[in-house]
């Protein structure tokens, strides 16, 4: 015999289940309650209920009263067995995490209708085994902080090693840069030396030339150059 409290679409899956199973159902809830509130002024009789399930997106408790409402209930009704149903909640909840550390193991916190309904009629059954419930233990929080520290080094060390490499590619293009000016400054003034040398030969030429056409053309100073290599 079970009873729960549930959403529309979670109360005709656990229904269909109830009929394959031919399980009775003793007293259904399909309306958000105050769990605590319920638990109080309920004529039901959870001494004959053997599976209480609890869609908890049909409470209207804050996390803490869930938990506690819960846990107060588990102590009165030792008998019954509680099933929490919490599609989508993440494993590390803050509220499935202390229902798993107060030994409630039927948690079931699937998506998908068909995982869902499995996982039910393993909770009505044997119930769910450590395998599927480890996922609920709580992380300690000095694990969590060291993967934290863990990550920040590991995102610090590729900053450092993006950093190193762009500052080395800045000192190469720097660096060639400085040889290419170093090289195109050497060639300028190679050119010049040339062009210097260029204009130094044209003016050679030029002076004498003109030295040997005065000697040709000048007969006075033949004469006197002449008289010169006779003596």
């Amino acid at each position: 015999m079970i009873s729960y409290i549930a959403s529309n679409s979670t109360a005709s899956l656990i229904k269909s289940i109830c009929r394959e199973q031919n399980i009775t159902i003793l007293n259904q809830e399909v309306e958000e309650i105050d769990f605590l509130e319920y638990i109080k002024q309920t004529k039901v009789n959870f001494n004959l209920v053997k599976y209480l399930i609890i869609d908890l997106s049909q409470l209207k408790n804050t996390e803490d009263e869930m938990i506690s409402s819960i846990k107060y209930f588990k102590e009165i009704y030792v008998n019954t067995k509680i099933i929490i149903i919490a599609k989508g909640y993440d494993s590390q909840n803050i509220i499935l995490t202390n229902l798993y550390e107060n030994g409630i193991y039927n948690i079931i916190n699937e998506t998908e209708e068909q995982q869902v309904k499995e996982q039910i009629v393993k909770c009505l059954s044997v119930g769910l085994q450590e395998k599927d419930i480890r996922k609920f233990k709580r992380i300690e929080i000095a694990e969590v902080d060291k993967k934290r520290k863990h990550n920040i080094l590991s995102k610090l060390r590729e900053k450092l090693i993006t950093t190193k490499a762009t500052e080395e590619s800045k000192e190469n293009i720097e660096t060639q840069n400085h040889v290419n000016s170093s090289v195109y400054f050497f060639a300028i003034l190679v050119d010049a030396v040339k062009s210097l040398v260029r204009l130094l030969c044209y003016i050679a030429v030029f002076v004498l030339t003109s030295v040997g056409l005065t000697f040709l053309f000048n007969e006075e100073l033949r004469s006197m150059v002449f008289q010169i290599f006779n003596h």
